[in-house]
C-alpha cells in the first residue's frame, strides 16, 4: 500500500467520523437548547456561539469530502460534447484552476486566523477563537492538494 493511499484513506475516515460527530453534537446541542428554553425557561448561553462555530468546521469538511470523493460542485457543460482525450484536458485544466483557487483561500484564511490570533478575539467564556478557525486553512489546504492530484488522476466516484 502506498503512502498516498494510507494517507487518503485515514483522512477519509477521520472525515467521516468528524462529519458524524459533528452532526450529532449539533443536533444534540439545539434539542437541548430548545428543550431548556421551552420546559425551565432558560438556556445556556455558549450553546449558540457553539453551533454557530460547529457550522463552519461541517461546512468544511463536507467541501473536503466532495473533493474527495469528485461530487463537488461542477459545470460539466462541455465534457458530454468533446471527445475523450480533450475532456480530460478540460477537467484537468478545471482542477487545476480549482487547486490555485483553493490554495489562495487557504492562504488568505491562514493570514485571517493569525490576525485573530494577533489581536486576540474571543468566543464564548472568552476562548481565543483562533484555533475553532483553523479548519479553514487547514481544509482549504487540503482541499488545494486533492485538486491538484485530481488535476494528474481523476478521483474514481464511489459506487453508490
Amino acid at each position: 500500500m502506498t503512502v498516498w493511499r494510507f494517507l487518503d484513506r485515514w483522512m477519509a475516515t477521520a472525515e467521516r467520523v468528524l462529519l458524524a460527530a459533528i452532526l450529532l453534537t449539533m443536533i444534540s446541542l439545539s434539542v437541548l437548547q430548545i428543550g431548556l428554553r421551552n420546559l425551565a425557561d432558560t438556556s445556556w448561553y455558549w450553546i449558540d456561539p457553539f453551533t454557530r462555530l460547529l457550522v463552519l468546521w461541517l461546512a468544511v469538511l463536507g467541501a473536503m469530502v466532495a473533493t474527495r470523493t469528485g461530487e463537488h460542485i461542477a459545470i460539466d457543460a462541455l465534457g458530454h460534447f468533446l471527445k475523450p482525450r480533450m475532456a480530460r484536458l478540460i477537467s484537468a485544466l478545471a482542477n487545476a484552476f480549482a487547486a490555485l483557487v483553493t490554495g489562495l483561500m487557504a492562504w488568505h484564511a491562514s493570514r485571517f486566523v493569525l490576525d485573530e490570533f494577533h489581536y486576540g478575539g474571543t468566543t464564548f467564556s472568552g476562548l481565543p477563537v483562533w484555533p475553532f478557525e483553523l479548519i479553514m486553512p487547514l481544509g482549504f489546504a487540503w482541499m488545494c492538494f486533492r485538486f491538484g492530484l485530481n488535476t494528474v488522476k481523476p478521483p474514481v466516484k464511489p459506487a453508490i
